[in-house]
């Protein structure tokens, strides 16, 4: 028992408080708790209908020395609570995991991209929710389970409306099945959202992981098709009749058979108020070695001969263009400005903390932001899109002042040195027949137009279009 309380007491002491700066690998969501119940939420909804939640273990000691040791423990636990925010959450993501690599379903499916599984993804998310405040969750019968379906609207009980859907991150947690017919992939969202209920209107943070199936043989639908907005089996746009089946083509789809299919929803928390964002943590992992791809050298050839006009001297000012971008927008908080250089989901993401920090009378700022060194790890290509990794290392002042200018985190005296790994990239020539045409709503692309379409808003992702960012990895996290 010594030793749990003692353990308790440093745990909480290395807690760390929030960074910032533009990917600076803040974590995201509340920090009140590690889970929560909020109407029998935290335990998770399964594809069966039914629900399960599951409690820390439990141990046993005689005599008063337990009791002293166990209130002195509580006390702990509440004083750190209430002084820095922190959870045994915040503790247990002091490791970050790197992202489970997903290409080996290539083998199977040439169409696969973790790209468009990555956006596919974002777009069920937010779709579900929406639905769900509007109780029309039935109309994604054909991307989620009855049962699941079922215990959401149990869930939704009083609810008026789901609005303003952001996801802060995404990442694949654990991929499986590749030796059977169909494959599992479970991914973790952490989210926010205005829940309306009873005429109430709160602000929740969410983190939550989704447990998704497909056949492993499926062929992936094509960038433009793959949103949660169109028939999965026929690829018109999703209109459900009262049986369920597409009215389109008729089909009733119950499982995954033609595209990912939300068997499971399990809530790891549920939180009504958001992290502090104050306070400075160190940097981890700039001194560690750079992570190549082992075959680096034969992925750069192989590149250069699908493209020989490529320039690797434009793709590196290119990296320049987008990193001081981003860090200007980032310092004056007006991030509407990144859009152009961002996909869709990592652009929704910075958003959310701008959002936050504007919530909180806060800005983060890196001044004389320097970036020292580019580095190239790694490049990898799919049916869709090519893609390029760096080690981008960089300094600057990075401070959190707030609205009188008052420092509550970092420090304008002293340079701050980090480096992260952040991921380009680039539609390959096919991806739309016509290249006048938005790929995402088929609108006409007009002149001098950015890579925003202002049509529909979707981010026009091709080979005649400049490189964008698509992922920001710590250096602790990356694993290649």
């Amino acid at each position: 028992m010594k030793r749990l309380a003692f353990a308790l007491l440093i745990v909480l002491l290395i807690a760390l408080a929030a960074d910032a700066r533009v990917g600076g690998g803040q974590s995201y969501g509340g920090s009140s708790s590690g889970s929560s119940s909020g109407g029998g939420y935290s335990g998770g909804y399964s594809g069966g209908g039914s629900s399960s939640s599951s409690g820390g273990g439990s141990f046993s000691c005689g005599g008063a020395l337990f009791f002293i040791l166990f209130f002195i423990a509580v006390m702990v636990v509440s004083y750190f609570q209430k002084q820095a925010e922190t959870s045994v959450l915040s503790v247990q993501q002091s490791a970050p995991r790197g992202p489970v690599d997903m290409s080996s379903l290539r083998q199977f499916d040439p169409n696969f991209s973790e790209i468009v599984f990555t956006d596919f993804c974002y777009s069920l998310f937010a779709r579900l929710y929406e639905a769900l405040g509007r109780g029309e969750v039935d109309n994604l019968a054909p991307y989620v389970a009855k049962g699941l379906r079922d215990g959401l609207k149990r869930f939704a009980a009083g609810l008026t409306s789901i609005d303003e859907v952001v996801i802060g991150s995404f990442a694949v947690v654990a991929f499986r099945g590749l030796e059977q017919a169909e494959v599992e992939a479970d991914v973790e969202f952490e989210a926010n959202y205005t829940e309306t209920r009873d005429n109430a209107v709160r602000r929740y943070y969410v983190r939550e992981v989704w447990t998704l199936t497909r056949g492993r043989d499926v062929l992936s639908p094509t960038p433009e098709k793959a949103k949660a907005e169109h028939c999965p089996k026929c690829g018109a746009p999703l209109q459900m009749r009262t049986d369920g089946a597409c009215l389109h083509c008729g089909t009733i789809i119950t499982d995954g058979s033609f595209q990912w299919f939300v068997r499971a929803i399990r809530g790891v928390s549920r939180e009504d108020r958001p992290r502090d964002l104050g306070g400075t943590s160190e940097e981890v992992g700039t001194d560690l070695n750079t992570i190549y791809q082992g075959d680096l050298a034969r992925k750069r050839k192989q590149f250069e001969d699908r493209h020989p006009g490529f320039s690797w001297d434009s793709f590196l000012e290119r990296v320049h263009e987008v990193a001081n971008e981003l860090q200007a927008a980032w310092s004056s908080r007006d991030w509407q400005r990144a859009e152009a250089f961002e996909t869709g989901p990592l652009f929704q993401m910075h958003r959310y903390w701008i959002d936050e920090y504007l919530r909180q009378h806060l800005r983060n700022a890196v001044d004389e932001y320097t970036i020292q060194r580019v580095v190239i790890v790694k490049i990898a290509t799919d049916a869709f899109y090519d893609a390029i990794t760096v080690r981008l290392f960089a300094s600057g002042f990075d401070y959190t002042a707030d609205d009188n200018n008052t420092i509550v985190g970092g420090t304008i005296a002293a340079r701050r040195v980090w480096s992260e790994y952040w991921t380009f990239i680039r539609g390959r020539g096919g991806v739309s027949a016509d290249t006048h045409v938005c790929p995402n709503c088929g609108a006409p692309i007009g002149e001098g137009q950015t890579l925003v379409c202002r049509h529909c808003g979707g981010k026009i992702v091709r080979g005649e279009f400049p490189w964008i960012l698509s992922r920001i990895e710590q250096d602790e996290a990356y694993r290649g």
